[in-house]
C-alpha cells in the first residue's frame, strides 16, 4: 500500500472513529495539512493496528457464545431415572422435605443441586456460601452501609425458589439456628391439584432482619400464587461430626440436623457425568492425576469444579488455534492479539500446589505422562471440531447454527 493511501486511511479512521465533532475535525485537518512528514510515525502505527483489527472478519461477541462456554458450572439437563438419587431428591423437594447432599470435595454436590433446581424443577436458585463468617444479614437480611438488604433465605421464601446452603457444616452453629424456623415450615406450603387450584391454604410466614412478617408468595392475600420454596444443603460431613480432612466444618446442633432427617444422600464422584461434561483429553489428564493422588491418599484432589476449569481453558486454546469466531480476544499494548492460557498452564498451576516430591512422582507416573503426550494432544486437536459441534450444535469456525441434517451426520463421526 502506498504512503498516500495509508495517510488517507489514517485520516478516514480519525474522522470516523476518534472524534465525534466532524466539523471541528475537518477544520483542524485542513489547517495542519497532514503529510508523511508532519504526522507522527507512532500515530500511523497505532491507527494502522486499529485498521488491521477492523479489517478482520467480524467475530461474534462473547455474549452471543453458548452460556455454558463462559459459565462456571452451568446446570444442564440431567437424567432422572427410576429409583435414582435424582428422582428421590425431586420427590423430597416436591413433598416439602429438606434435602442434604453429603460427599467429598469435588463430587459435584453443588452442581447436582443446581441442575435439579434449574433443569428438572424449573426453579430459580438462591445460594448461601456457608462459612464461620456468614452473617445473619446474608440469611435473613439487615442494615448494611448501603441500607437495608434482604437475605437470601427471605428472598427464596418470598419469591419461591430453591435455597442452596452450600457447605452447610461450616456455618457457625449459632448463626445456623436462624434457619430452623424456615426449615421446619417447608412442608407447610400450599398444595395444588392438577388444575392449579389450592388444596390447602395454610400460608406460614417467617420474620426477616427488619422484623417484618414475610408471607409465602409475598402476599398472604394471594394464596393462589404458585411457587415452591425448597432447601438443599451440601457438605463434606454429616453435620454431627467435624471430620478430619476438610477444615472449617463444625458440629451442628441436632435441631438443624433433624430438619434434614430422612433425606440425607451420599454423593460419590460420577465418572459418566464427568465424561459428559468434559472433552476426552481433559478428562484423561484430570483422571490420571486423580488416580495418582487417591493412591497416595493425598490431601489434594481433582474435583468436578477443577475439571470444568481445565475444560474451559482447553476449549479456548483449541478455538484460538483454529481462529474460531468463539475464541476469546486478548490484545497486548501494541494492539497485537496474543494467545490465551493453555491446559498445560492449568496443569502446572495445579501441580505447583503440591509438595515437590509428590509432584515429581506425578510427573513421572506412566498414566499421567501418556495423558499429556504429544500424540494424545494431537489426536485431541484433530477431534476437537467435531466434539465442539456435538456439544453446542454450532460451527466453531463460522459460528453458524448447525442444521438438523448436519447434527444427524455428527453421529457417524
Amino acid at each position: 500500500m502506498e504512503q498516500n493511501e495509508i495517510l488517507q486511511q489514517v485520516i478516514e479512521t480519525i474522522r470516523k472513529d476518534i472524534v465525534s465533532d466532524k466539523k471541528f475535525l475537518k477544520s483542524v485537518l485542513s489547517e495542519i495539512k497532514l503529510t508523511e512528514q508532519n504526522i507522527p510515525s507512532e500515530l500511523i502505527l497505532s491507527l494502522m493496528n486499529k485498521l488491521n483489527v477492523q479489517n478482520q472478519p467480524p467475530r461474534k461477541p462473547i455474549s452471543n457464545a453458548p452460556k455454558d462456554m463462559k459459565g462456571s458450572q452451568v446446570a444442564k439437563p440431567i437424567s432422572v431415572g427410576e429409583g435414582s438419587i435424582e428422582a428421590k431428591i425431586v420427590s423430597d423437594l416436591l413433598d416439602g422435605n429438606n434435602v442434604y447432599l453429603m460427599g467429598k470435595a469435588g463430587t459435584g454436590k453443588t452442581y447436582l443441586a443446581k441442575a435439579i433446581a434449574e433443569s428438572v424443577m424449573g426453579q430459580p436458585v438462591f445460594l448461601i456460601n456457608c462459612s464461620q463468617w456468614t452473617s445473619p444479614i446474608e440469611i435473613r437480611g439487615g442494615q448494611t452501609i448501603k441500607g437495608y438488604e434482604e437475605g437470601q433465605l427471605i428472598k427464596a421464601w418470598a419469591e419461591g425458589g430453591i435455597l442452596i446452603l452450600d457447605e452447610l457444616p461450616k456455618l457457625d452453629p449459632n448463626t445456623a439456628g436462624l434457619l430452623n424456623d424456615a426449615l421446619a415450615e417447608t412442608a407447610s406450603q400450599p398444595k395444588y391439584d392438577a388444575n392449579g387450584k389450592v388444596i390447602e391454604k395454610t400460608i406460614p410466614y417467617i420474620v426477616n432482619g427488619r422484623g417484618d412478617k414475610i408471607f409465602k408468595g409475598q402476599d398472604a392475600k394471594n394464596p393462589d400464587l404458585k411457587f415452591r420454596f425448597c432447601v438443599i444443603g451440601t457438605g463434606n460431613t454429616d453435620m454431627m461430626n467435624i471430620g478430619n480432612k476438610y477444615g472449617g466444618n463444625q458440629r451442628q446442633d441436632y435441631s438443624l440436623v433433624d430438619r434434614f432427617a430422612g433425606s440425607f444422600y451420599t454423593i460419590e464422584k460420577d465418572v459418566v457425568k464427568e465424561m459428559e461434561l468434559t472433552y476426552p483429553y481433559v478428562f484423561n489428564v484430570c483422571n490420571s492425576m486423580r488416580n495418582f493422588l487417591e493412591s497416595k491418599d493425598a490431601l489434594q484432589s481433582i474435583s468436578l469444579r477443577t475439571m470444568l476449569n481445565f475444560n474451559r481453558t482447553f476449549e479456548q486454546e483449541m478455538l484460538y488455534k483454529m481462529e474460531s469466531t468463539f475464541a476469546d480476544e486478548i490484545f497486548n499494548n501494541g494492539g497485537e492479539r496474543v494467545a490465551p492460557k493453555t491446559i498445560e498452564d492449568s496443569v502446572n498451576s495445579f501441580l505447583n500446589m503440591i509438595e515437590k516430591n509428590l509432584r515429581n512422582d506425578i510427573e513421572n507416573d506412566p498414566e499421567f505422562r501418556e495423558s499429556i503426550s504429544e500424540r494424545a494432544k494431537t489426536e485431541a486437536e484433530e477431534r476437537f471440531s467435531v466434539q465442539f459441534m456435538k456439544k453446542y450444535h454450532l460451527n466453531p469456525r463460522t459460528g453458524d447454527v448447525l442444521t438438523e441434517q448436519q447434527i444427524a451426520e455428527l453421529d457417524n463421526k
